[in-house]
């Protein structure tokens, strides 16, 4: 997967920046370090102190952690502050939006407050974030600065088909492959390609975090608690590992040309076999499932 990184990557005299968000942990952290072992310095959106202190420890210099709450605005404001203070006058060359969160249960009984959230730092603290630190990427210090520039979206496979109890998550990815369309298009004037990444199951404490949250159900699905667990389990086992979305970033950042969307998970054909039947075939499918789960 990973191309031929071009030579002016490696370690070059002026420092080039990039903006991870929810960079302490998974795979908002494995970029983080690998990209700065690539030669890049990297302000590293943490909202804990400790997070922003192994993430120095670690960075050896090349990471840069900002307290960054996406959720809230006067954070960001801060933080991109924080950013052009400490970047002066190198170039910011990419800003990777990965911060998020999942919650699932059941349209019906999911409140509305998990919804707000999950819409908040999903959708809307992406596009917060990416206001706040455009006139950065936008710059360019020296006619010599012919780095590519890059907004990369870290999507999921849930913004393309939407399975049955990730209503809430489903959402906030199909938006968020709605604000990569527009925003692209929009950026005609600037030589800056935003791009998707469209991940499976990746290997990270977010299966962990799945089983500890709260299991909104109701009468009708009586019986789908246990199964919801089997299938956190069997995602865990199936995960890729996260140095597959690892160097899928790095030659996004890398490469004169990109493509608008990467779809990242494992048996892609059958995937997309998927979402190309009559969408009743697939409900009587899923329907057919459930319901020998709920006897």
């Amino acid at each position: 997967m990973l191309s031929v990184i071009p030579s002016f990557c490696h370690f070059w005299p002026v420092k080039r920046f990039i903006l991870i968000t929810g960079a302490s942990s998974g795979i908002g952290r494995h970029a983080a370090l690998l990209l700065a072992g690539n030669g890049y310095h990297i302000l590293a959106g943490v909202r804990r102190e400790d997070d922003a202190r192994a993430l120095t420890d670690e960075g050896k210099g090349q990471i840069y952690p900002l307290i960054l709450d996406v959720t809230n605005s006067e954070s960001v404001e801060s933080a991109a502050k924080s950013a052009a203070d400490i970047i002066g006058e190198a170039p910011l060359v990419a800003i990777i939006n990965n911060a998020g969160i999942a919650v699932s249960g059941p349209v019906l009984y999911v409140p509305t407050d998990a919804w707000k959230e999950q819409l908040e730092v999903n959708v809307v603290g992406v596009v917060r974030v990416t206001q706040a630190f455009f006139p950065l990427l936008s710059r360019r210090p020296s006619a010599e600065d012919q780095h590519p520039r890059r907004i990369i979206n870290i999507g999921s496979v849930s913004g393309l088909f939407a399975s049955p109890f990730v209503g809430p998550y489903a959402a906030s990815k199909f938006a968020l492959e709605a604000i990569t369309d527009s925003l692209r298009r929009e950026l005609f004037m600037y030589d800056i390609q935003v791009v998707v990444i469209e991940a499976g199951s990746i290997d990270t404490r977010i299966w962990d975090k799945a089983q500890s949250a709260p299991d909104y159900t109701g009468p009708e699905y009586e019986g789908l608690s246990a199964f919801r667990s089997r299938m956190i389990d069997h995602q865990k086992k199936t995960s890729m590992p996260v140095e597959s979305i690892g160097s899928l970033i790095l030659n996004v950042i890398v490469s004169r040309k990109v493509r608008v969307r990467y779809l990242l998970r494992r048996k892609k054909w059958k995937f997309n076999l998927i979402r190309f039947l009559p969408a009743a075939w697939v409900d009587r499918m899923i329907h057919k499932g459930l319901r020998a789960r709920i006897k």
